[in-house]
């Protein structure tokens, strides 16, 4: 294994040598190091990648976490800010702003942000379970409230991931039927054939015993 990861860097540093400003190339090297579990290179190489193509948003969450690991929560902002400007409409990224300032214990900035992100998106249970818990801990009169809507939230995505099941059933269920009508109409056979077909197998069967040969095998009997 390690003579493969060897091997593998070797490779992506005779490249660099060639194109040493692809940032494509450099976070391959940090993801090889990283999964090698050295972070101190992997980091040195995602921050590379990330100064030549800041808006790559796989190396910004990749510098986001180092950071929230080593406790540099400020720095780990930066990197989920800048995620949030790229994709305005993913709330993880506003979701893990507002995370980092929980765990830095700034927590009036924190329920700031969970109340500018639940306004946005005003169904995302996993913003109002934060509300809930800093309220709780705050001891905020707001707790009820978002209690409240919490309850009402996880309702309705509790209904919404029912009736995607159903559906997902019905449609499978519909699939199956069609499939079998289709193999039973194209494999019907008349009254009159049937009965023919019988009375060869019969006679076949007559001719198989009398002349002591053995009958064939039925293919779909024999487990590959």
């Amino acid at each position: 294994m390690k003579s493969d990861i060897q091997q593998s860097v070797d490779w992506f540093m005779h490249l660099i040598t060639i194109v040493p400003t692809d940032p494509g190339i450099l976070s391959q090297i940090g993801a090889i190091y990283d999964q090698d579990s050295d972070r101190s290179q992997a980091f040195q190489y995602f921050l590379e990648s990330h100064k030549y193509f800041p808006s790559d948003i796989s190396t910004i969450s990749w510098l986001g976490a180092f950071y929230i690991d080593g406790q540099f929560h400020e720095k780990a902002i930066q990197y989920f800010e800048r995620a949030s400007l790229i994709e305005p409409q993913e709330v993880k990224w506003q979701l893990m702003i507002a995370s980092c300032y929980r765990r830095s214990g700034n927590y009036q900035q924190s329920l700031a942000t969970y109340k500018k992100i639940h306004m946005r998106f005003p169904d995302n249970v996993e913003c109002l379970k934060f509300l809930v818990r800093i309220c709780t801990d705050l001891g905020l009169k707001e707790l009820q409230e978002y209690a409240n809507k919490l309850k009402k939230a996880e309702k309705s995505k509790e209904l919404r991931e029912q009736r995607r099941e159903n559906s997902g059933r019905r449609s499978g269920r519909n699939r199956g039927s069609g499939g079998s009508e289709r193999s039973n109409s194209g494999h019907r056979v008349p009254p009159g054939r049937q009965n023919s077909g019988r009375k060869q197998d019969q006679e076949i069967a007559i001719r198989d015993s009398s002349s002591g040969r053995k009958k064939p095998v039925d293919a779909t009997s024999i487990s590959v």
